[in-house]
């Protein structure tokens, strides 16, 4: 079963990160708030830099699932 890519934000920090990783879903206790899931990390890569982009936020996204095939 392949992971569901979520995009956290956090708008005090001005941060996005793309995520597959469960382990993730801890930020939300910190601040952050999931805004949007895909089952393709490019298609949340995409969304996720569309975002960023509109709002001047630094994204964040983990090389190792970018790589995947």
């Amino acid at each position: 079963m392949s992971p569901r890519y979520k995009v956290f934000v956090n708008r005090r920090m001005g941060r996005v990160l793309v995520s597959g990783k469960p382990e993730d879903e801890a930020l939300i206790n910190e601040g952050w708030r999931v805004i949007h899931e895909e089952d393709d990390w490019r298609a949340a890569f995409e969304f996720a830099r569309d975002y960023a982009d509109k709002h001047d936020y630094v994204l964040e996204w983990y090389i190792e699932e970018a790589l995947l095939p």
